[in-house]
C-alpha cells in the first residue's frame, strides 16, 4: 500500500492519474441525479448498515457488529456479514454532516477512482507502458459489471472489491520477487486486509495466505 502511495505523488504519474479521475467524474455523474435510485436491491441493506452502524458507534460500540435499534429492538448482527470497511469509510463524510445517501454515493465515487488506479498501477508493474497501464485503468473503470453493481444492484461491498482485485495480483509479483520469511509474513496479512475488504474473516484468510505461498517453498527446500 505504501509502495502505491509513493508512486501517485510521483510527477510522472500525475497525468495518467487526472484522466483516470476525469473518467472516474463522467461514470459517476448519474449519482447526482435527484431520480437516481440507490436503495434499490442491495442499496437498501447497506443503508440501514450505515445506520445502525453509526448508531452503535454512539452508543459506545467500538467493533459495531449488533444493532440493537433494529428488529422491534432485538438487534440485527448485520456488520458480521459484510467488512466494517464499508461501513467506516462512508461514515467519514457523516462528520461533514452529509445524509446517509450521500455518504454512500461520494464513497461510490471515491472506489471508482481507487479502483482506475490500483487497475493502473498493477498493469504499470507488468508491462512497464504508462499508456497501456492508463488504456487498462479506464476500461477498468468503464467495465460493464461495475455499472451493474453501482446502478441496477447498488453492491457497496462487491463495488468496494474492485479496488482490491488489482492489488491482490500485484502483491502477487511483489512476493515472488521478495521470497524472504519476513516479506511472506507481511504479504499474507496484505493479502488478508485486502480480501477482509469484503468478509470478516480475516484469521481464517491469514492462514490460508501464509500456508498456501510458503508450501511451494518448503516442498523445494524438501526435494534439494
Amino acid at each position: 500500500m505504501t509502495k502505491i502511495i509513493k508512486n501517485i505523488l510521483q510527477k510522472e504519474n500525475i497525468k495518467q492519474i487526472l484522466i483516470l479521475l476525469i473518467s472516474s467524474i463522467f461514470i459517476c455523474i448519474p449519482l447526482l441525479l435527484k431520480n437516481i435510485d440507490i436503495s434499490y436491491d442491495d442499496g437498501i441493506q447497506h443503508i440501514c448498515r450505515l445506520m445502525g452502524t453509526y448508531q452503535s458507534l454512539q452508543e459506545g460500540q467500538t467493533f459495531p457488529v449488533i444493532m440493537s435499534n433494529f428488529c422491534n429492538g432485538f438487534g440485527y448482527s448485520w456488520n458480521l456479514f459484510y467488512s466494517p470497511i464499508t461501513a467506516y469509510l462512508p461514515l467519514i463524510f457523516k462528520l461533514i454532516n452529509f445524509s446517509f445517501i450521500d455518504c454512500i454515493k461520494i464513497f461510490m465515487f471515491i472506489i471508482t477512482f481507487l479502483s482506475g488506479i490500483t487497475m493502473y498501477f498493477f498493469t504499470k508493474e507488468v508491462t512497464k507502458n504508462k499508456k497501456i497501464a492508463l488504456i487498462s485503468g479506464i476500461i477498468y473503470i468503464f467495465a460493464p459489471y461495475r455499472f451493474t453493481d453501482m446502478y441496477l444492484r447498488n453492491a457497496l461491498a462487491e463495488l468496494t472489491s474492485f479496488v482490491f482485485i488489482p492489488m491482490i495480483f500485484q502483491r502477487i509479483i511483489w512476493h515472488f520477487k521478495t521470497k524472504t520469511e519476513k516479506r511472506n509474513i507481511i504479504n499474507s496479512w496484505n493479502y488478508t486486509v485486502i480480501f477482509n475488504s469484503y468478509s470478516n474473516n480475516y484469521v481464517c484468510c491469514y492462514n490460508m495466505f501464509y500456508i498456501s505461498f510458503n508450501a511451494n517453498k518448503k516442498i523445494k527446500r524438501e526435494k534439494n
